[in-house]
């Protein structure tokens, strides 16, 4: 009997009274494949990666952050900025009037110490400064740290230069890649952690610090590893599957039993069951198994 999710596809499906036997394929007409979302990616092999998923966040290079302050006592009679601006090197940003006598007193330009963000303004006009006081906070954010807590165990797989894949959840499903330049100086006790301390290109300034990051981190390597998509396979782990179109029927599937073996975040590695070049259905096979219920 066919799940009663599945009562709308019906009519696109031209099984025979025999179509549900293990050997026979699962055959349906071009309505059939559209209303399903059929979709298939190319078995291959490839080099594969194996990865350890860790959580964290970005943060700013400290050698990076630059601070304003005046050299000289007095009273702020401008800002030419505010908090998210950037700006750079030698810009005008405040002008602070002397308490040095005069008519009219002199005034100084305090310019942009780096290129940067201006992250925090301390400063409001007409206020009095001291030589102490840090009036903007800026920070080149070209380059940003993105820093994943990972298990103190791993860390002997991690050596300098390991890559990882980063997504942060602020820009979408934008994968970046960092480098590993260092651990941390200090580990987690309580959690058995160290940060792993990764090196981010930012030239559009869209990383900022504090955002939360979910990492792929490579920890080995292998060539030529049959793999396919993570959402092809079905079925438990005592009986996974997955369905291959036949390569002489015209929208007809084969359900292949497999046999897996490594995973990282997105495929898997297949030791038997499927063939390089085979069509493995991705999108959609959840569906084609109902079909066979």
């Amino acid at each position: 009997m066919i799940h009663p999710s599945m009562k709308l596809f019906v009519p696109f499906l031209l099984l025979s009274s025999l179509a549900f036997a293990a050997d026979k394929p699962v055959l349906l007409d071009e309505a059939g494949v559209q209303s399903l979302g059929i979709e298939t990616v190319e078995a291959a092999e490839v080099t594969f990666e194996e990865t350890t998923f860790a959580l964290g966040r970005i943060e700013e290079i400290p050698e990076n952050h630059a601070v304003l302050s005046s050299r000289i006592p007095g009273r702020v009679v401008g800002i030419d900025i505010r908090e998210g601006d950037t700006v750079t090197a030698g810009q005008t940003l405040v002008k602070v009037e002397s308490r040095q006598p005069g008519d009219p007193p002199p005034v100084i330009d305090l310019k942009a110490p780096i290129n940067g963000l201006v992250l925090e303004s301390h400063v409001r006009l007409g206020e009095p400064v001291e030589p102490e006081k840090e009036l903007l906070d800026i920070s080149d954010l070209s380059e940003v740290h993105a820093i994943a807590r990972v298990p103190e165990h791993q860390t002997s797989k991690l050596p300098p230069g390991t890559t990882a894949t980063i997504r942060i959840s602020a820009l979408g499903d934008q994968p970046l890649e960092g480098k590993l330049i260092r651990f941390g100086t200090i580990a987690d006790r309580e959690r058995a952690t160290i940060d792993a301390i990764f090196l981010v290109k930012n030239p559009d300034l869209r990383l900022r610090p504090g955002m939360r990051a979910e990492f792929e981190i490579v920890t080995a390597r292998s060539e030529n590893v049959l793999t396919i998509p993570k959402e092809a396979i079905q079925g438990d782990p005592s009986n996974r599957h997955v369905f291959i179109k036949d390569f002489n029927i015209p929208n007809a599937f084969l359900r292949s039993p497999v046999k897996t073996g490594r995973a990282n975040g997105s495929q898997v590695e297949i030791l038997s069951g499927v063939f390089p070049a085979d069509l493995v259905v991705t999108r959609g096979s959840y569906a084609l198994g109902f079909a066979r219920a």
